[in-house]
């Protein structure tokens, strides 16, 4: 999996193996960055169901200023911060490890993006 476009375009990211996970597709992440890209610049965006952090780095790709990252599976949290810090990022995100739902209300963002995996449907 790669950054689609930005400061980080074609940049590899690191991914969990299986579909635990289940990561956005490229093609997705592409039309909604094409929607958004008018209001990507300078806003903090949250990754609810993070995965491996693909949609919350390409917007700090793209010019958000800062990305939440909120991802309940251990073994995905840190392969976040694997991509986050191969990549600079770390100062300009915050990576928790909780349910998605339970942190929602604690993070303000502009954008709030939720992605959640097909076999979780006991959170919500």
């Amino acid at each position: 999996m790669r950054v689609i476009g930005g400061e980080f375009r074609s940049r590899r990211l690191k991914t969990l193996p299986g579909l635990a996970t289940r990561p956005t597709t490229d093609r997705l992440r592409e039309t909604l960055f094409d929607v958004l890209a008018p209001r990507i610049e300078g806003v903090v965006f949250l990754d609810a169901y993070a995965g491996s952090g693909a949609v919350g780095i390409e917007a700090l790709s793209r010019g958000a200023a800062r990305a939440v990252f909120l991802e309940k599976n251990r073994a995905a949290v840190r392969m976040i911060a694997e991509n986050l810090k191969s990549l600079g990022l770390r100062g300009r995100s915050d990576l928790v490890s909780a349910p998605s739902l339970s942190g929602l209300g604690k993070y303000p963002a502009d954008i709030v993006f939720l992605d959640p995996p097909y076999d979780d449907a006991d959170e919500y």
